[in-house]
């Protein structure tokens, strides 16, 4: 709405100008405002910018929604088109006003065509076709800019309602694992499980305080890891290992329980025994953050439809435009994940 106000008012404060402009420049050129010839050729511009201005104003208004896909077939044939129409437009309205004008001045108007033809017309026409080529290449280079915009601002919702849909996954996904081991637990040991609690709930604080959050200090997310590798071990012991070497970490941003999400995954893939411990290292390569485990696959994969890493990937790619690189190398998977420098 905003923006086709604004168009109205540039429309009729063109249409004043253009009157005044040409009725000013007939005077200036006759010397008496009085004349005719002066209030015709005002006349003459008014109608020129009021026709045109309302055509113009209504392909404004057709083409803002358009989507860009659309406009680029049809917008230079539109504009060949605009161009032919309005110059046909303001010959029609040229002939009419210089007839009524030979009619009040008494002139001989039997050979009024051949000097239409002849005289106004040539001239006419190379004058013309520059006001109606800028006011062309005005209205429908407004179009396209209003149409890239548009598609832009779409893009930007599309992405952000993405993001949003895929960080809302995380919080039950993580919670759901939680309770499941909490319930393996609780009954042996209802003390580990009561200190389980609390440590869980402390995680949960730190994963629903940066739910708005994009990118966070890694030093914050390897603490955080750290916390939930603690919770892991409640049931685990010594069965499962974390090696943490990023010196400098405050120097990097993550996305927000990324890390957390891989060392899940290393737990719940990979079987862990004493005499065969489950590792898992993380460390600095470049710009990335390394996370490796040995690979001890389970003979009975828990159900996972994928969700953790699939979520974490599509992510990675909205927040830096980078992939989440996954790979498998001298017996350990490893999982490259990107960092962002501060």
């Amino acid at each position: 709405m905003k923006k086709n106000k604004k168009i109205i008012i540039a429309f009729v404060a063109a249409l004043l100008f253009s009157a005044m402009y040409a009725m000013l420049y007939k005077w200036w050129v006759t010397g008496n405002p009085f004349q005719a010839s002066t209030v015709l050729f005002g006349i003459n511009a008014l109608l020129n910018v009021l026709i045109l201005g309302s055509i113009a104003f209504n392909i404004l208004r057709k083409g803002s929604t358009q989507p860009v896909t659309q406009l680029k077939k049809k917008i230079i044939p539109s504009f060949i088109s605009f161009v032919l129409i309005a110059l046909v437009i303001s010959l029609s309205i040229l002939s009419i006003v210089d007839y009524a004008y030979h009619l009040i001045s008494g002139l001989d108007t039997t050979h009024y065509l051949k000097f239409l033809f002849q005289v106004e017309f040539p001239g006419a026409i190379k004058s013309f076709s520059i006001w109606i080529l800028l006011m062309s290449a005005f209205v429908f280079y407004v179009i396209w800019r209003q149409a890239i915009e548009r598609e832009q601002q779409l893009r930007e919702e599309n992405l952000k309602y993405k993001y949003k849909n895929l960080k809302t996954q995380v919080n039950p996904h993580f919670l759901f694992n939680s309770l499941n081991t909490l319930s393996e637990i609780i009954y042996a040991d209802t003390k580990k499980a009561d200190h389980y609690i609390q440590k869980l709930s402390g995680i949960y604080r730190y994963i629903l305080d940066n739910e708005d959050t994009d990118l966070i200090p890694l030093n914050e997310e390897l603490a955080f890891v750290n916390q939930y590798f603690d919770l892991q071990k409640e049931r685990a012991d010594d069965k499962i290992r974390l090696d943490i070497d990023f010196p400098n970490a405050d120097k990097f941003k993550i996305i927000p329980v990324s890390l957390q999400i891989l060392v899940e995954n290393a737990l719940k893939h990979n079987a862990a025994s004493e005499e065969n411990p489950l590792e898992i290292h993380v460390y600095k390569e470049l710009e990335e953050v390394i996370v490796s485990n040995t690979l001890q696959r389970k003979n009975i994969l828990d159900n996972s439809f994928g969700t953790g890493l699939t979520n974490l990937s599509e992510r990675i790619k909205l927040i830096t435009g980078k992939e989440l690189i996954v790979s498998q190398e001298n017996n350990l998977f490893l999982v490259k994940l990107p960092i962002v420098s501060i």
